[in-house]
Parts: structure tokens; sequence; C-alpha cells
């Protein structure tokens, strides 16, 4: 195989977990593909995605966050502009047992990350968690997913830069996305949700528990997170809200 700094275009579907990883998946070379320039082009890209399956082809690419508040009408105010994603149909695929997976990335030592730099400064996350706590206290709101964008220079190649990364993050739902314009580097733990057959399955994620340099050390940390009545009360009420989500669209 190509080492995937060499690729133009292919999306890399990785389980980097020490114990029990499913084999990767690389699509390359698409047949053709679809950027979504703005909210308009969604629908047309959910009609090209049906058309694909029908054809026998795989679709594999990215929808930002923000793609979301599109398919939601009363957000669709606060889309922002520019590209919202990128879709690339494939006739097939690479399957690549988990071991093999470092022998197609370059050397992650040519890469390193600088300091994560927010976009924001304390004195607006404070005042914005402070309206978000006045807003769940008069009943407004259940929860808050509130985030904010980083911002970090980095050398080397970006699939040498996933290497590194991957060493350590040992993530379950990792990958790369190169779509010709930009590398998506992906080091999840969670699963959003996964449809085969009839079945919907999601595992949320929810608790904090410091990194330890001890695999050992850090399966008890997760234990502590478990058994933690705030870490649960957390954990409980993704699982709530997703099942509420998903409620509506599964019957």
């Amino acid at each position: 195989l190509t080492r995937l700094d060499a690729l133009e275009r292919y999306v890399l579907l990785d389980d980097a977990r020490t114990e029990g990883a499913a084999p990767a998946r690389l699509y390359r070379d698409p047949v053709a593909e679809m950027a979504v320039a703005g909210a308009d082009d969604l629908p047309r890209l959910f009609e090209r995605l049906r058309a694909a399956q029908a054809d026998g082809l795989h679709a594999a690419g990215w929808l930002s966050y923000e793609a979301g508040h599109a398919l939601e009408p009363r957000l669709a105010d606060h889309v922002s502009e520019g590209r919202l994603g990128w879709f690339g149909f494939f006739e097939d695929y690479t399957e690549i047992a988990p071991g093999d997976v470092p022998a197609l990335l370059p050397d992650g030592d040519g890469a390193s990350l600088g300091p994560l730099v927010p976009d924001i400064d304390e004195a607006d996350y404070r005042s914005a968690i402070a309206r978000l706590l006045e807003w769940i206290a008069a009943g407004d709101i259940y929860q808050a997913n509130f985030t904010f964008r980083a911002y970090a220079a980095y050398a080397g190649h970006p699939a040498a830069l996933y290497a590194r990364i991957r060493e350590r993050a040992r993530a379950g739902y990792g990958g790369i996305v190169h779509d010709g314009r930009q590398h998506l580097l992906s080091f999840s733990p969670e699963l959003f949700f996964a449809l085969r057959g009839g079945e919907i399955a999601a595992r949320p994620m929810k608790g904090t528990a410091a990194r330890l340099p001890d695999p050992a050390l850090d399966r008890a940390a997760v234990a502590d997170v478990q058994s933690d009545p705030k870490q649960r009360a957390e954990n409980l009420m993704i699982v709530a809200l997703l099942r509420n989500d998903l409620s509506r669209r599964c019957q």
C-alpha cells in the first residue's frame, strides 16, 4: 500500500486501541466527490449519498459541526459561511490490520504540535458560563455543550502528526480525511452512532479523569469516574439526551 502522505484524496478510519482494535478501513481514489459549499447544498448532498448507496458505492467524508444548524429549523439563522463538508464516493475500501496501520504513516518524529491557544479570553469565557448558569436556573435549558476553538502551530506532514498523536491517544474512533484541500485528524474515544441493519447503537462518554503515565493507573481513574455521583449523573444525562434524539428519527 502507498503511504498516506503520497495520496491526494482519502479517508482512513482507524481503531488504535491496544485491546480489541478493529481493522482499519482506507478509502482512496474516489470516483466522484462533492464539497458542501453552504446550507443550500445539504439537500443535494443527501440525495447524492442515497444515490451512491443505491449504486453500490461507499461514501466517506466529513460534515462540520455547524452543518447541524442547517438541519434544525430553529437554528437556521446561525449557519456560518464557508464549507460545511466534503464526501468522496468510492468503489471499495482496503481493510488493514490494526498492527499494519503505522507502516502507512510517515515517521511521527518529524512532526510536532505547539501550545494550544484558545480563541476566547478568560473574561468572555466566565461571562458565557454565567449566562448558561442563569438559563439553567431559569429552566430555559437543561444542559449546554459550551465549546470554543483553539489554535496551534504544527510542523511536519499532517499524517506524521497523526502518527505521533496516535501512539499516545490510542483512540477507538480515529482517522484522517484528506479532501484535496485540507487534512482533518480525529482522535475520538467516543462512538457517536453506528447503524447496522435495523439496529442503531451509541456509546456516549461523560466525566473527566486526568491522563496518567501508567495504563493501569488510567483504568483505576476510570473506575473512580464511574463511581463518582457527579460523573455518573453527567453520564446518565447524556444517555437520556441521546435516547431522546434517536427517538426523533427511529420509529
